[in-house]
């Protein structure tokens, strides 16, 4: 397999990892630049993040647990109807009420100086997280009157709808307060990706037949000659597909860097760099291949969920005051 790369050394030397290559790449590739600039240190923070939230989350779960199963037993230092409970589940409706302000400050007139919307738009996210882990917690975790039922499933509904709308609006989006991507744009970033390979890539991508597997999920993917069942399906595989096709390359591209390294006498460092970059340059290809084709898809699904969030945002805001309302009467 071997005798498929050239034996000369100046393969290394047109890799285009020196700076000057780099800045070639951003004078050649804008559009390249501009959706993948900063990649790994996004996936840095992203992974950062990530790891918060799950242990945030493992927290809350545990303490979940913990309040519903000392509740059920009579043995818990707070209720509901009084003290630390209640002003649980008045600062949390409080804040579920504050999440409205965002749908007022993005609609009408006569609220558009109140400031930027993305800084109301991370007040709505972080208010419709905040406000049912609080009102969670003011229930123990028991539902015991009718209003309190209804109040509790219209919150966890728009809690599972907003999820829903994160998920879908990060697909269209670039960042979480960024611009809307263009379609064209992607497209032109996945023919830009497919040229923007350096001299070693292109080798070993070349020699295993990769590029001709890449080309095919290509083609796949912007395949419209078929049925909708058959488009939905791609639609709802494209992960899995991505995901196999990633594995592969790795093992074929593996093997193809480290003939590649006895010819051209690498150490094992410089052939773990090379395999990285080469894995880096299929991983972004899939990638924008994948975000361009199913673009489309999601833009349409977001304006669907815009429909059905907003009723359900303001059945939450109706049914909490209810809720108040008889509570206090009650009480």
């Amino acid at each position: 397999m071997s005798s498929e790369f050239p034996s000369e050394k100046n393969a290394v030397a047109t890799a285009g990892n020196s700076p000057q290559g780099i800045d070639r790449r951003k004078k050649d590739h804008p559009v390249e630049v501009k959706v993948f600039a900063g990649e790994r240190e996004a996936e840095r923070r992203m992974g950062a993040g990530a790891s918060v939230i799950w242990f945030a989350a493992t927290v809350l779960t545990l303490l979940a647990v913990w309040v519903y199963f000392k509740a059920s037993q009579n043995q818990l230092d707070y209720k509901p109807s009084a003290g630390f409970g209640y002003y649980l589940g008045l600062v949390g409706g409080v804040m579920m009420l504050l999440m409205l302000l965002y749908p007022v400050r993005k609609h009408l007139q006569i609220a558009r100086s109140w400031g930027p919307l993305r800084y109301w738009f991370m007040l709505h996210m972080l208010f419709g997280i905040s406000g049912p882990v609080l009102v969670l917690f003011h229930t123990t975790f028991h539902v015991k009157s009718l209003n309190a039922g209804v109040a509790l499933y219209s919150m966890l509904l728009v809690v599972a709808s907003g999820i829903i709308g994160r998920f879908i609006y990060k697909r269209i989006h670039q960042g979480l307060y960024g611009q809307k991507l263009n379609l064209d744009e992607l497209q032109k970033s996945v023919n830009m990706n497919q040229r923007s390979t350096d001299r070693v890539s292109a080798l070993a991508v070349s020699a295993t037949a990769i590029d001709v597997k890449l080309q095919q999920f290509r083609d796949l993917a912007f395949d419209t000659q078929v049925g909708i069942a058959t488009r939905f399906w791609r639609f709802i595989t494209f992960d899995w597909r991505r995901y196999r096709l990633t594995r592969h390359s790795h093992h074929e591209l593996k093997r193809a860097i480290v003939h590649l390294a006895k010819a051209q006498g690498w150490e094992k460092q410089e052939q773990h760099q090379h395999l990285q970059d080469v894995m880096v340059y299929v991983k972004r290809y899939l990638a924008s291949v994948q975000r361009a084709a199913q673009f489309s898809a999601f833009e349409r699904l977001f304006r669907l969920w815009h429909v059905l969030h907003s009723p359900f945002v303001w059945l939450l805001g109706v049914s909490g005051i209810v809720h108040v309302i008889a509570t206090n009467f009650m009480y």
